[in-house]
């Protein structure tokens, strides 16, 4: 434990040994906290966000698709991205044919309540 004195407008240094310990360096910042009667400081954790070119978005567009009309709804966004549908790394050429369509979802989600439905009255 080490006593430190306020400067003006409030400013504190933290000692070198724990500017060190929590590899603190002119600029880093730090997170207050009031609680119980203690000022707390602690370093602050800040991520970086992952930011996405064309061809990530496009790609993240068409593989969360989940009929070939939403996948043909995506097509036009896609292109207005300046991306080629047909050429996104990690899409398999026949990805569109795998999907189910719009009535076949609507069926396929239709099954699911029932059967959901039925577990609980079962139960």
């Amino acid at each position: 434990m080490e006593t430190i004195k306020m400067g003006k407008r409030g400013t504190v240094v933290i000692p070198a040994k724990l500017r060190k310990q929590f590899g603190l360096e002119d600029g880093s910042l730090l997170v207050t906290e009031a609680s119980n009667g203690e000022i707390r400081l602690r370093p602050a954790i800040v991520y970086e966000p992952e930011v996405w070119g064309p061809e990530r978005m496009a790609y993240f567009m068409l593989i969360n698709s989940m009929t070939k009309e939403e996948w043909d709804r995506m097509i036009p966004d896609v292109i207005a991205l300046g991306v080629d549908p047909t050429k996104i790394e990690g899409v398999e050429p026949n990805h569109r044919d795998t999907l189910p369509t719009d009535a076949e979802w609507d069926l396929r989600i239709r099954d699911a309540k029932r059967a959901r439905q039925q577990t609980r009255l079962s139960a």
